[in-house]
C-alpha cells in the first residue's frame, strides 16, 4: 500500500485485545468456495468477494446481495449471512468505494463528491448487479444498507430480476428514528446519562470526550452486544471511512445530519413491487415503531420479525436466528413463485 497516493487501500490491524473469531460464532465454514473481484468505477476500484457451495453446483437458488451499513462502515460485519450457501444461494459481499478493501478516500468532498449522494450508491450498485450479471438475486441490507435497498427497489426499472427484500435495522423515516430512539432507547438508560447525552448533543459537542464515552458504551447497548466483540466488526471499525460517516449520516448513530437529516421514503415505499421481510433487534437503535413503518407501507411486506437478544448488528449476535428468519422468507418467496409460475401454464 503506498500512502503517497490520493487513493489508498486500507489495511486490517493485528487486533491485540480479547476478541471472538468470526469462525467462533459460525464454525469454520471451511467447506464454502469464495471467489474475489475488484470493479472498476470512476477510476477507482470497488472490492467485491462472494460465497458459494460446490455441493450446488447446477443447482444454485439464486444470489443474495449483502449492503453493508454506515455509509462507509464495510462488509466485514454483515459475513454470517455466508450461511446461506449452504442452502444453495451465492452470497455476495462488496465494499462501497471509499472504505473497507475498496480504494479508500481521505477528503471526499474534493476528490469524490458523488460519493455523497445517494444516487451514487444507486448507480454503484447497479454497476456490481451487471458485473456479476444477476438475474435472480435477493437484496439484503443492514442499517444504510436498507436506506440503499428500498431506493433502489422503488426504481422499478432497475429492479429486473429483484427476488425480494431483506431489511435488517431499517428506518423509512430519519425523523421517526431519532423520535423514537430517544423515547424507546435512550430512555431505558439512567437520568443524568440522558441529561448529559442531550445536553452533549444541543451544543453540537461531539469531540467531547465525554460524548465519545457516551457513544461508546450505547454502542455497546444498542450497536452490538456480543462480549467479546467480534473480530470481524472491529475490522469494520477500523476499515470504515468516518469522513464519508460524518457527512451523510451525522456524527454518531444517536443523531442525524448531513444528507440523512431529513430522508424519507414512507411516501414511495408503495412502489416497491416484491415480496419484504424485516428483521428488527429487541434491543436494536431503530425502535419497533420506527421497523413496523416499513411493514405497514410495502404492498408484499412479511409481519416484522424481532430478533430476541439482539440489537443492531443481529447477525453478529445471533447469527444462526437471524439466517432461519432469512431462509423462511427465501423460501417461501420461492415457493410462491413456483406456484405462480405453474398457474400460469
Amino acid at each position: 500500500m503506498d500512502n503517497n497516493n490520493k487513493f489508498y487501500f486500507k489495511e486490517k490491524q493485528d487486533i491485540k485485545e480479547t476478541h471472538v473469531k468470526l469462525s467462533d460464532l459460525i464454525g469454520d465454514q471451511h467447506q464454502l468456495e469464495y471467489e474475489e473481484r475488484f470493479i472498476e468505477i470512476k477510476g477507482l476500484q470497488l472490492y467485491s468477494i462472494k460465497y458459494y457451495s460446490k455441493v450446488f453446483k447446477g443447482k444454485e437458488k439464486g444470489t443474495v446481495v449483502g449492503l453493508h451499513g454506515g455509509p462507509a462502515f464495510c462488509h466485514n460485519y454483515i459475513l454470517p449471512l455466508k450461511l446461506l450457501a449452504n442452502e444453495g444461494y451465492t452470497v455476495l459481499f462488496y465494499d462501497q468505494i471509499g472504505c473497507g478493501k475498496s480504494t479508500f478516500v481521505e477528503d471526499p468532498v474534493n476528490d469524490t463528491p458523488w460519493l455523497l449522494t445517494l444516487e451514487y450508491y444507486i448507480d454503484e450498485l447497479k454497476i456490481v448487479i451487471d458485473s456479476y450479471q444477476l438475474s435472480n438475486f435477493y437484496l439484503y441490507g443492514s442499517s444504510w444498507g436498507t436506506m440503499l435497498a428500498q431506493e433502489f427497489a422503488i426504481k422499478n426499472e432497475l429492479t429486473k430480476g429483484l427476488k425480494g427484500l431483506i431489511l435488517d435495522g431499517a428506518l423509512a423515516d430519519s425523523n421517526l428514528y431519532i423520535k423514537t430512539q430517544w423515547r424507546d432507547r435512550i430512555s431505558l438508560l439512567p437520568t443524568f446519562t440522558q441529561q448529559l447525552l442531550r445536553k452533549l448533543t444541543d451544543e453540537k459537542k461531539f469531540d467531547d470526550p465525554l460524548y465519545q464515552c457516551l457513544d461508546e458504551n450505547l454502542s455497546k447497548h444498542f450497536i452490538c452486544r456480543t462480549i467479546p466483540p467480534v473480530d470481524e466488526y472491529i475490522y469494520s471499525s477500523q476499515l470504515h471511512n468516518p469522513i464519508i460517516y460524518k457527512l451523510m449520516q451525522g456524527e454518531s448513530e444517536f443523531t442525524t445530519g448531513g444528507l440523512f437529516k431529513d430522508w424519507s421514503s414512507v411516501d414511495r415505499l408503495c412502489n416497491i413491487s416484491v415480496p419484504c421481510l424485516v428483521l428488527a433487534g429487541e434491543y436494536d437503535t431503530m425502535s419497533l415503531e420506527c421497523q413496523q413503518q416499513l411493514v405497514d407501507h410495502i404492498p408484499y411486506s412479511f409481519p416484522l420479525v424481532v430478533i430476541p437478544r439482539s440489537s443492531h448488528c443481529k447477525l453478529l449476535e445471533e447469527p444462526f436466528l437471524c439466517n432461519d428468519e432469512i431462509l423462511k422468507f427465501l423460501k417461501t418467496v420461492e415457493s410462491v413463485e413456483s406456484t405462480d409460475i405453474q398457474l400460469d401454464t
